[in-house]
């Protein structure tokens, strides 16, 4: 019998938004500022899940500025047929 390897589970789109921002040395505060939007935007999507997600354009944005995929932050896999 082989032994099962315990991975952790992924991180939610919430958490890599606020790793990532860490990690650059930006705030929640001055990224939400960056995509329009009032400064507790990101701190309150991060800490309290609302929205429940970020638009698709504040999305794309912030996914080009911290240089990560989309899916980082929460856009779902393209749809592929199954053949």
């Amino acid at each position: 019998m082989s032994a099962l390897i315990e991975s952790e589970p992924p991180m939610s789109p919430r958490e890599n938004l606020r790793q990532l921002a860490a990690a650059r040395g930006e705030s929640l505060a001055n990224l939400s500022a960056l995509i329009g939007r009032n400064a507790a935007y990101l701190h309150q999507l991060v800490t309290r899940g609302s929205p429940k997600r970020l638009a698709d354009d504040d999305r794309l944005y912030l996914a080009k500025y911290l240089n990560v995929d989309e899916r980082k932050l929460g856009a779902r896999d393209p749809w592929e047929p199954v053949f």
